[in-house]
Formats: C-alpha cells, structure tokens, sequence
C-alpha cells in the first residue's frame, strides 16, 4: 500500500521490481515520474510519425506505378491505328460481324412409358404416324413454350364467373357438404355445383369464408338476396340438456359477388 493506503496496481508493482534489480529506490519521485512520461510521448510521437511516412511512401509508389501504366496505354493506343489502318486501307472495306440468335430447339424427351388406349386419337396427327402414341410423343405437335402462360399484366382481368358468390359469416366448424345443403334445400335458391370454403391450414376448420358456385345465374342471385341474414345451420346442436347450453352468438351471413382482381 502506498501512503494513502491505496494497493499498487500489477504494472507498478513490475516497475518497481525491476527499479529494485537495477539497484534504485522501488518507488521513483516525482522528477522521475515526470522524465518516464516525457518518454512515452516521445517514443508515441516518433511511432506515429513512422506510420505517416510508409503510408505517404505508399501513396507516392501507387500513382507514379499508374502514371506508368497510363503511359504505356496510350503509346499501344497511338500504335495500334496506324497498323489497322493499313489493313483497312488495303481491303477497302470494313468487316461487319453478325450477332448470331440462338434457334431454341425441342428437347428430346424419352417416349411415355404409359400405355395408350386403342381408342384414343392424337389431335396432332390425327393418327397417321404409328405405332399408337400419346399427343406429347407427337412429331407433329408444335412446341410453343409459355404459350398458355399469362402475363402478370393480364392476371385477374377477365371477369369471374356470374355464378360465382363468396359468402363470409360462416361458423368455425361448418363443413362444405353442410353449407352446400343449406343453400340447396333450406334456402331453395338452386343447385350448387361447387363448394369451397377456406380453411386454416393447422387445424383444418373454417376460416368462416368460402366460395359457391351454382349451376345456373338465378341461383347465384338468389344466393345474393341472403346477403345480413341470419344463418344458423339444422341439425348442428344436438344435445340432450338444453339448460347447459350456452347462448351462442348469431351468425349473420355474408353474400357478395366475386370481383375482378384488377378492380
């Protein structure tokens, strides 16, 4: 501990011992406290100024390196017309190089493994090359690729099926066999050809929402006159004590007509 009861520090202590080898007092004065800081400055001071002159050094030998470079490019630049322009001259004309398009072929796939029916009649061909072939193994049958694609431009901008109704207000647990019976028989409005209701993907019940299409537009407009009814599905609480149950909340149906994307 020094004088005001303070522990020395690891470094001091390793000062001190080698001030002891050396034969001098293990705690230097004030004096030369002073001269060791002076020093270090000095020895930092001359450290930094080190490191400015590699770095300027450096400098120095990259831009008189890509003097030297630009030099040499521009003496190879002055050569080179000269030596062209006695070939040009000799010749007349000037050689026009074509950019060469890539024809994009067939790829030869291997012949369907698949066996094909004896009535069956490819639409390419109309049969005339044999053996019996499917349309895909047809050397008549034009390869358009992306024919049928759309383009993300055109999507949605043909308008839906006038048939086509989406319904929102359904329960959790309500199956598509079940709205489809409501529409039909409860409500009469027309015969249902299709039934897709939404579902979460975890548990795989009802996101409440789903899309109906009828076979014919006046069953769909029907479907439509349903729009903030009141929707309660026959046969879902079948339990024997009617005390025990709890007072649902009334579902109100919701019956829009399917628009265009774009829209």
């Amino acid at each position: 501990l020094d004088e005001n009861g303070i522990a020395y520090t690891k470094l001091q202590i390793k000062r001190m011992v080698k001030r002891f080898k050396r034969g001098l007092d293990p705690i230097e004065t004030e004096e030369e406290e002073r001269e060791r800081l002076r020093d270090r400055k000095r020895e930092e001071m001359e450290t930094e100024a080190e490191f400015a002159d590699m770095i300027v050094k450096k400098d120095t030998e990259k831009e008189a390196s890509d003097n030297d470079q630009d030099k040499s490019g521009e003496s190879e630049e002055e050569d080179s017309p000269k030596e062209n322009g006695g070939e040009d001259d000799e010749n007349g004309e000037e050689e026009v190089t074509c950019p060469i398009v890539p024809v994009k072929a067939r790829p030869s796939k291997k012949p369907r493994s698949k066996p094909v029916p004896a009535d069956y009649t490819c639409f390419a061909c109309k049969n005339k090359h044999k053996p019996a072939h499917w349309i895909y193994d047809c050397p008549d049958k034009l390869y358009q690729p992306g024919y049928r694609e759309v383009k993300k431009s055109k999507r949605g901008v043909t308008e839906p099926s006038s048939r086509k109704v989406f319904v929102t207000g359904l329960p959790f647990n309500a199956r598509s066999k079940d709205v489809k019976m409501y529409f039909e028989k409860d409500m009469k409005c027309g015969k249902v050809s299709y039934c897709k209701l939404l579902i979460f993907e975890d548990t795989k019940r009802c996101k409440g929402n789903g899309f109906i299409t009828f076979e014919s537009d006046e069953g769909a407009r029907n479907a439509l006159k349903l729009d903030r009814t009141e929707f309660q599905l026959g046969g879902s609480d079948n339990k024997k004590d009617s005390k025990d149950k709890k007072e649902k909340k009334s579902l109100w149906l919701g019956v829009k007509k399917v628009r265009n994307r774009a829209r």
